[in-house]
């Protein structure tokens, strides 16, 4: 199934309006998560996993928890 949409503008950001049979199609609903990833010039996005949820978090929080040992370590 192809669509052709807009890219807008929303907030400080833009965004593209995703066709609600794409996310029928997906199983997604407001406030799920998605990872995206950009391949050969197409956007691919799926349901993010909860480990990599659980990953990505716990990343941001060691390295927030860190950051002055990480940035001693990168010089």
């Amino acid at each position: 199934m192809t669509r052709v949409t807009r890219v807008s503008k929303q907030g400080n950001s833009l965004g593209i309006l995703l066709p609600k049979e794409f996310l029928d199609g997906l199983g997604l609903v407001q406030g799920d998560r998605v990872a995206m990833s950009l391949n050969n010039q197409r956007i691919e996005i799926i349901r993010a996993e909860d480990d990599y949820n659980y990953a990505m978090d716990l990343g941001k929080e060691c390295s927030a928890r860190y950051r002055h040992a990480l940035a001693k370590l990168a010089k």
